[in-house]
């Protein structure tokens, strides 16, 4: 199963979004490896740096070239989980990943430029290849996320998850993952496995 967590934009939430979904996905006993393809290396550095036993399981593998990122998609094995953290503004890497993609993930934020970013990844993402969006950061008590979550899935978009602002899921690798980070992303994993199974 290869997850690719796409966006064209920095600053949404692909790295954490791959680290959790990664633990998640190493706390069913199924082997998980990140493939790092951000030539920043920001999942890289995480996983290397952090004391938390929830990732102490997790591969990484760096692959930020389409050459390093083909050999890497390669090799995962039909019963594992690869996890992708692709570049942002690198359209022929993320076309390259996508193509291998069992299922995608499409973290967002609300509002701004982020629509057409979003619509951009989404117009990229091959027709049989599930793909949802999960809100990074959200304010779920305002109205721009309830407007922006029902004008998604008016447009027949998958809304996997959300999860809500929080300075604890953002402080990187200093701490463990935080319990509500993780439950916030655990129903975004639930929908990811079921559209893979889909």
């Amino acid at each position: 199963m290869i997850v690719v967590v796409a966006a064209l934009k920095g600053g949404v939430g692909k790295t954490t979004t791959t680290v959790y979904l990664s633990a998640l996905a190493a706390s069913s006993r199924r082997t998980t490896t990140i493939v790092d393809a951000d030539p920043q290396a920001s999942s890289a550095d995480w996983l290397e740096t952090s004391d938390d036993g929830q990732l102490e399981s997790i591969s990484v593998v760096e692959a930020p070239t389409d050459r390093l990122l083909m050999k890497a998609l390669d090799r995962v094995d039909d019963d594992e989980i690869a996890i992708v953290d692709t570049p942002p503004g690198n359209e022929r890497l993320l076309a390259k990943a996508l193509d291998r993609a069992t299922v995608v993930v499409v973290p967002t934020r609300i509002g701004g430029v982020e629509t057409p970013r979003v619509d951009a990844v989404l117009d990229m993402v091959p027709r049989k290849v599930p793909a949802g969006l999960v809100f990074c950061s959200a304010r779920t008590f305002t109205r721009d996320y309830h407007d922006a979550v029902a004008d998604w899935q008016e447009a027949g978009v998958s809304v996997w998850g959300t999860v809500p602002e929080r300075v604890a899921i953002a402080a990187g690798p200093a701490g463990p993952l935080p319990y509500d980070g993780l439950d916030a992303y655990r129903d975004a994993w639930r929908r990811i496995q079921r559209a893979a199974r889909g």
